[in-house]
């Protein structure tokens, strides 16, 4: 945790979302960290799906999402979670990653492609990710702009070098996992593409 703090303090980080694949984390670890960094962390966790990874902001800790993502998706709206697709068009492009390929139809326009069920049942876009090439993240903020969705943006750090490559354009920062969603529900691709990042250099080993 220390090194995780050491490294937002110096990128100008003032909130994380840890999106962990297998575990939320707890209430003390939030605060505690909050005490030492003055950096607020809000909890999510990035469940993996029959159709690709989906972000869930405000998971509870010990939460055990469903891999099927028609389930996880109704079970996380009863419940009050909020629902990213996360990276939808990794490798959507690449000949190579064929086994880790989406299931969207290959060579397909963004006019076909946002007409997939699972647009319909998230309740935003990523549009840019730390991991993913300009391809990808384009493909991603077409399908948003024509769907009209809530769009967001993140670095995916699975390394600590990797936190603050791209950070999301807040007026403030939230206090906590309600104002976050809040804040993500009326950003618009508009909003997002007009801030100032660092240029993007798709990371290896990514998943």
């Amino acid at each position: 945790m220390d090194t995780l703090g050491e490294r937002a303090q110096a990128a100008g980080v003032e909130g994380i979302v840890v999106a962990e694949h297998y575990r939320v984390w707890s209430d003390w670890e939030r605060e505690a960290f909050f005490d030492r960094w003055g950096i607020r962390v809000y909890r999510a966790m990035e469940a993996t799906t029959d159709i690709g990874h989906i972000l869930l902001v405000g998971s509870p800790p010990g939460y055990s999402p469903a891999s099927d993502s028609r389930t996880l998706l109704r079970q996380a709206r009863d419940a009050g979670i909020f629902t990213i697709l996360a990276h939808p068009f990794r490798f959507h492009f690449d000949p190579v990653h064929s086994g880790s390929r989406p299931v969207f139809t290959q060579g397909a326009p963004a006019e076909e492609l946002a007409k997939s069920e699972i647009f319909s049942l998230v309740d935003a876009v990523e549009i840019e990710n730390g991991g993913c090439n300009d391809r990808e993240n384009a493909m991603a903020a077409a399908v948003a702009e024509i769907l009209g969705l809530p769009v967001t943006i993140g670095s995916d750090a699975h390394h600590v070098q990797e936190l603050g490559r791209i950070t999301l354009p807040v007026p403030a920062i939230p206090e906590n996992e309600a104002e976050l969603v809040e804040l993500i529900s009326g950003l618009t691709l508009r909003d997002v593409m007009s801030s100032e990042r660092k240029p993007l250099e798709p990371l290896a080993g990514h998943e």
